[in-house]
C-alpha cells in the first residue's frame, strides 16, 4: 500500500524536526497533497492513525491540505509542551 510509505515519511520527517525541539510532543502535522499526487487522502489517514495509535508519537494528528498538481510537501507541525 503506497499510503503506507507515505504514511512512514511524514512520520520520519516529525522526528526529524522534533530533535530540534526538546521537551515537546508532536500533537498536528500538516501536509499538502495535490490531486495529481497519487495518494488517497482516506487511505493516507487510516495508514496513519494506525501507525500512531499506541506508540508514542499518539496524539499525534495528521491534516491534509489541498494542493496544485502533484505536490506532496511536509507543511507545518504544531508542538506542545511535555
Amino acid at each position: 500500500m503506497h499510503e503506507m510509505g507515505v504514511a512512514d515519511s511524514i512520520l520520519q520527517a516529525v522526528d526529524k524536526e522534533l530533535l530540534r525541539y526538546p521537551g515537546r510532543r508532536a500533537v498536528k502535522v500538516s501536509v499538502k497533497i495535490g490531486n495529481l499526487a497519487g495518494v488517497d487522502r482516506e487511505s493516507l489517514h487510516f495508514c496513519f492513525d494506525s501507525m500512531v495509535k499506541g506508540t508514542t508519537w499518539e496524539p499525534l494528528e495528521l491534516d491534509v491540505q489541498p494542493a496544485a498538481g502533484d505536490e506532496l510537501d511536509f507543511s507545518a507541525l504544531e508542538l506542545e509542551e511535555i
